[in-house]
C-alpha cells in the first residue's frame, strides 16, 4: 500500500493546510468526471486525505503506520505464538491509543456514512471580487437516487435484516498482536454495515442508491474575496452509497488581473503618470477606482513616488465589512525630447532660478 503522504505529495510535516490544498489539488485533477480523470487515483487521494486530514486518525497513521494490525509478525506475537489476553483498560494512556485504533466498543455502522467531498474552481473579474456576485456552477456528482430515496431497494419491495450481522451492521473479530488477543467489532462484509439486504435492487440507481447526475448551483461569491480562497459549503459534496450526509463542495476562488489596479490586503493600489509640468504648477486628474472614476487633486510641487490616499475605496473586510483605502503613486514623467521652443522656455526658467538662487 502506498504511503499516504506520498499519495497527496506531501511532507511529513506538513501542515494541515499544507495536506488540505494538496487533496484540493488532486482531487481536482483526478476527478472521474474531468476529461482525463482517474477514479482509482481518485479513490486513493481521497482514501490517503480521509486520514491525513483527521488530527486523531494522522496521529495514529503517524505511529503506526499501515501495518499496524500485522506488528505481531503475522499473527503469531512475539510470545511464543500462542498470544495471551490484555485489559486494555489496564494500560492507561496507551489504552486510550488502543481504543481509537480499534475502535473498541463501536461499531463502524453506528457512523453515519458520509459522502466525499469534492472541489470546483471558478474564475471572477477583479471588480467581482470587490463588490460580491452570484456564480452558476454546473457539473456531474453523484446524488442520492430520488426513485428509491438511498435505501438502494426498489419501492414496493422489502428490505430484509441481515442474517450475517443480526441487522447490526457490524460483526465482531479477534486481532492477534504483539500485546495479546483484541475484539473488534468490523463492518458486516454481506451488507457493508447497513444491516440489512434488499431483495430487489432499485432500477434507477441499480442499488447504489446514489446517481451521476448533472446538477446547477449557484454560489454566492462574497465581497472583498482573494484570489486563491476557499468557500467551503456544507453538504453540497457527493451523497454516500447507499443512506447517509453528503461531503461538502470546496469553491476555489481564481481573481483575473486588473489592467492598472493591483490588491494589497484591503487596499487598491494604482499609480499615475503626470508631466513634469503637472507635478510642478499642479492639477487635477481623473483616475480609475473599483468604483469608477474618481478625481484625484495633484497640488504643486509633487515629487516623484507621492502617494495619495482616496479613503474607503479599497476591498471590504469579509470579517468586518470595513473597506480598505485606495492608494495611488505618482510617476513624474521627463521627455527625452523637447520642440525647440521647448527648450527656450526651460532655458528661460532654469536662468531666472539661477538668479534668484543668487540673490537669494
Amino acid at each position: 500500500m502506498e504511503d499516504h503522504y506520498t499519495t497527496l505529495g506531501v511532507e511529513r510535516g506538513a501542515t494541515a493546510e499544507d495536506i488540505k490544498k494538496a487533496y484540493r489539488k488532486l482531487a481536482h485533477k483526478h476527478h472521474p468526471d474531468k476529461d482525463g480523470g482517474d477514479e482509482e487515483k481518485f479513490k486513493e487521494v481521497n482514501s490517503a486525505y480521509q486520514v491525513l486530514g483527521d488530527e486523531k486518525k494522522k496521529s495514529q497513521y503517524d505511529q503506526f503506520g499501515s501495518s499496524f494490525e500485522d506488528a505481531g509478525g503475522g499473527g503469531a506475537g512475539p510470545f511464543g505464538g500462542a498470544g495471551f489476553n490484555v485489559n486494555v483498560d489496564d494500560l492507561g494512556d496507551l489504552g486510550s491509543i488502543f481504543d481509537q485504533f480499534f475502535n473498541r466498543g463501536r461499531s463502524e455502522s453506528s457512523q453515519a456514512k458520509r459522502g466525499n467531498d469534492v472541489s470546483v474552481d471558478i474564475s471572477v473579474s477583479f471588480e467581482e471580487s470587490a463588490k460580491g456576485v452570484k456564480r452558476d456552477i454546473a457539473h456531474r456528482i453523484y446524488q442520492t437516487c430520488s426513485h428509491c430515496r438511498g435505501n438502494k431497494a426498489e419501492p414496493g419491495t422489502p428490505i430484509k435484516k441481515c442474517a450475517t450481522c443480526d441487522g447490526k451492521g457490524s460483526v465482531s473479530k479477534t486481532r492477534q498482536t504483539m500485546l495479546g488477543v483484541f475484539a473488534q467489532e468490523v463492518k458486516c462484509a454481506t451488507c457493508q454495515g447497513e444491516g440489512s439486504k434488499v431483495e430487489t435492487s432499485c432500477t434507477d440507481c441499480r442499488g447504489e442508491g446514489r446517481k451521476m447526475e448533472e446538477r446547477t448551483l449557484t454560489v454566492d461569491i462574497p465581497a472583498g474575496i482573494g484570489d486563491q480562497q476557499t468557500i467551503r459549503l456544507t453538504g453540497k459534496g457527493e451523497a454516500p452509497a447507499g443512506q447517509g450526509v453528503p461531503g461538502d463542495l470546496y469553491v476555489s476562488v481564481h481573481v483575473q488581473p486588473h489592467s492598472t489596479l493591483k490588491r494589497d490586503g484591503n487596499n487598491a493600489v494604482s499609480s499615475v503618470s503626470i508631466s513634469y509640468i503637472d507635478a510642478a504648477l499642479g492639477t487635477t486628474l481623473k483616475v480609475k477606482t473599483l468604483d469608477g472614476e474618481n478625481n484625484l487633486t495633484v497640488p504643486a510641487g509633487t515629487q516623484p513616488g507621492t502617494r495619495f490616499t482616496l479613503s474607503d475605496l479599497g476591498f471590504p473586510s469579509l470579517e468586518t465589512s470595513r473597506r480598505g483605502d485606495h492608494i495611488i503613486t505618482t510617476q513624474v514623467d521627463i521627455p527625452k525630447k523637447l520642440s525647440r521652443k521647448q527648450k527656450e522656455l526651460l532655458d528661460q526658467l532654469r536662468e531666472t532660478t539661477s538668479k534668484r538662487n543668487f540673490f537669494s
